[in-house]
Formats: structure tokens, sequence, C-alpha cells
């Protein structure tokens, strides 16, 4: 049986947000929704985006080693992510959640500006292929749906044919490929959408 989103919640307002949200974490650690016993999905905080940016490291060190030069994986995006992490401004729309068991485990941000772009998705190579990134986008899916959002779209490289089939089997569109600047690389990346977040929502 599929759950789906209850979009009478979508009228809540801005300031009633944090409250559900904090109710909606505590209701996961007991169903399962969007937790296990071991593993909490919840707002990140300021001070662990240096925890963050290590994790991002670590999985494009991982997940990218066939399409960026060893060089910039080893060396050079250690600067450019802790900086990136390090300088952030977080707005009052944006979404940033972390997967957490006894350490943190995987993270997501989405960029609301205006339409909710999903700009990281990372989930360290140890924790992957145990649904973690599932109950991250799941979580963020019902953020951004109180928050008023129906759509959101991303951009993932090409090559990387396995978070393709992921972001597909969770209702996500392809859109078509462009040439992409990763940080002063180009990679062709494809471009896939939501036009209703509430099948990101929906059990498989």
């Amino acid at each position: 049986m599929r759950g789906r989103f209850d979009s009478s919640k979508a009228h809540l307002n801005k300031r009633m947000l944090s409250d559900w949200f904090s109710a909606a974490l505590q209701t996961s650690r007991k169903c399962g929704r969007w937790a296990s016993k071991k593993m909490i999905i919840r707002k990140a905080k300021s001070s662990e985006f240096n925890i963050i940016a290590d994790i991002h490291i670590e999985s494009w060190r991982s997940a990218y080693s066939n399409v960026l030069p060893p060089k910039f994986l080893d060396t050079e995006i250690v600067p450019i992510l802790k900086k990136q992490w390090g300088t952030v401004k977080i707005k009052n729309d944006d979404v940033v959640l972390v997967a957490e068991e006894k350490e943190i485990i995987g993270f997501i941000a989405v960029w609301c500006r205006p339409i909710p772009f999903i700009d990281n998705l990372h989930v360290k190579p140890s924790h992957r292929s145990h649904n973690v990134g599932t109950a991250l986008m799941r979580a963020t899916a019902e953020a951004l749906l109180v928050k008023g959002h129906r759509t959101a779209y991303l951009w993932v490289f090409q090559s990387n044919e396995k978070a393709i089939r992921f972001y597909e089997k969770l209702g996500g569109v392809l859109k078509g490929s462009v040439m992409k600047d990763i940080f002063g690389r180009e990679v062709l990346s494809k471009k896939i959408e939501w036009d209703d977040l509430s099948t990101i929502t929906m059990e498989n």
C-alpha cells in the first residue's frame, strides 16, 4: 500500500513549519517513515557544516573517480568544498537535512531561489544502499510541500546511471542533457524534474 503526502498540510504558514517539522521527525522515530531505530533525519545545524563538507568530499571521491581528474579529487576539491560550506548562507525557504545514526552519515541540501533546486544528496560510501538517500529525499519532499512548493529539479552526471535510476524510481523525469561547468570542468549532465513532489513521498 502506498502512502501519499496529505495536501491539506500545505496551507500551514512558515511560522508553523518549525513546530510541524519537529513533530514530524519525532513521529518518524516511532513509525520508521523517515528513520529506522538506528537512524533519524533532522535539520542540519550550522555547526555541522564542516562535517557535511567532509561527507561531500568523501562522496565525490567515491562516486566521481571516473568523471573528474584524480588530482582534483585528491587535493583541489578539499578547499573548494570546505570554503563552500564554510560560507554558505541558508535562507528561510531552503532545506538542509542530515541523516544521523551515532554520527552523521548523509545529507541533502535544497536551495529555493525560488524553485527548489536539489543541489546535493550525499551518503557516506559505507552507508550506501541502506535507504538513507530515500529517507532524505522523502523527508525533504514533505518539508518542501509544507512550505508550499510543488515542484523541484536537480542535475546529475550523465555517467551516474545508478543515481539516475534512483531518482526515476522516486518519480523524477529526465528533461534533457547539457554540459555543466563543475568547478571549471565541463561535464555532461542530465536534468531531472518533479512536477509533483508528493510522488517522492509515496511508499514503493
